[in-house]
């Protein structure tokens, strides 16, 4: 995820945007956990947007500035069907990336009594 940071940011700028100049327009977590789960972003960034190496990057407590979420939204790098403006709005993008930034992120393996039973340290 870092690497896919840093290409983005690096790729902003050379094209003469700065993506951590601007900041992301007021989101409503609530209306963007409506839309990650009816637009299908859970099917691979999974339910508690953690994702998973096969199927989408974590996207819980993402780092990408929004500019960068946006731009990976509209012209994805990757396997990701692209989501032009015209099916999610500006809005429903901020609101969205609102969402994955109040998601808990993935906790840590010495916090979880299973792993930590199976010898982990």
């Amino acid at each position: 995820m870092k690497i896919f940071s840093i290409t983005l940011i690096a790729a902003s700028l050379m094209s003469g945007t700065a993506f951590a100049q601007q900041a992301a327009p007021t989101g409503n977590a609530e209306n963007g956990k409506k839309h990650f789960l009816s637009d299908g972003c859970w099917q691979c960034h999974g339910r508690s947007g953690n994702g998973a190496a096969l199927s989408g990057p974590r996207l819980a407590q993402t780092e990408l500035p929004f500019e960068a979420f946006v731009m990976q939204l509209r012209q994805p790098a990757n396997e990701m069907p692209p989501y032009e403006a015209a099916v999610v709005s500006e809005q429903t993008a901020a609101d969205i990336y609102a969402y994955v930034k109040s998601l808990p992120g993935s906790p840590n393996a010495k916090d979880i009594p299973l792993i930590m039973n199976m010898g982990v340290k």
